[in-house]
């Protein structure tokens, strides 16, 4: 944390392997979420498509829990980029505090703004008790040129309602700038919902000219399901520990 005066402000910076020019590149973000639906669906595109890490964001508020991938450890929120697709691809394997996202997303709209990004689609989950079909999906936008967009693709609009997280604080940030932002949600029923990604996942194929499979998503389904939720379920009991630790550890000065 640094201190200014008496407001404690988190650090929260994204830094780039190299400098690179990524003016016109879409900007996929997949947060930690309601179904876990953003973080897999990131995920998926990820490893189904060529992409190679950019960067990463550093940040104070992570808590100390670092996942091991090939005996390296990885950070918790990587961005990777496709240049020939000119797409990146932001995810988070960490829930961000709720004090803290609008930090979050003032830093990755800011990030965006100086790149140049066009473009900025958000992946997350809703739980729709009117859905008409278990595997609809719904979006918002930051302003009414991004609207025509997902009207044009078919995508059904939720024009009243509430939305929250980092998800909505982006799209608050960018309404009034020149960068087409929209969310796509998909429909989630469980902690895990491989299905939902794969609804979303197969949305992006139409807006962005993708050819995903998404059945070996679906095939796999069970498998990343445990995978994440362990993940996620050892990254709240270490941070609870580490906590009831830190509250009766003395401070000596």
């Amino acid at each position: 944390m640094e201190n200014r005066g008496n407001t404690m402000k988190p650090r929260v910076q994204i830094v780039e392997h190299g400098k690179k020019s990524l003016t016109g590149y879409t900007l996929i973000e997949g947060f930690p979420g309601m179904g876990l639906v953003g973080t897999i669906a990131a995920k998926y595109i990820v490893e189904r498509l060529e992409f190679r890490e950019y960067g990463y964001i550093d940040s104070s508020v992570f808590i100390p829990i670092i996942r091991i991938h090939e005996g390296i450890p990885v950070y918790p929120s990587r961005i990777y980029i496709n240049e020939g697709l000119k797409l990146l691809v932001l995810i988070s394997e960490q829930i961000i505090p709720r004090q803290y996202t609008d930090d979050f997303a003032q830093c990755v709209v800011q990030w965006a703004k100086e790149k140049k990004i066009s473009r900025m689609i958000s992946l997350a989950g809703i739980n729709s008790q009117s859905a008409k079909e278990k595997n609809e999906v719904y979006g918002i936008a930051a302003n009414a040129e991004s609207l025509k967009e997902l009207q044009k693709h078919g995508i059904e609009i939720i024009k009243d309602g509430i939305t929250t997280g980092i998800t909505a604080l982006i799209l608050l940030e960018l309404k009034k700038s020149g960068i087409n932002a929209v969310s796509i949600m998909g429909n989630a029923s469980f902690q895990a919902d491989y299905k939902a990604a794969a609804a979303i996942i197969e949305k992006l194929n139409d807006l962005l000219g993708l050819k995903i499979n998404v059945e070996p998503l679906l095939k796999e389904a069970r498998e990343t399901e445990k995978v994440l939720l362990k993940q996620m379920d050892e990254m709240r009991k270490t941070g609870n520990t580490l906590q009831r630790v830190e509250d009766k550890t003395p401070m000596y000065t």
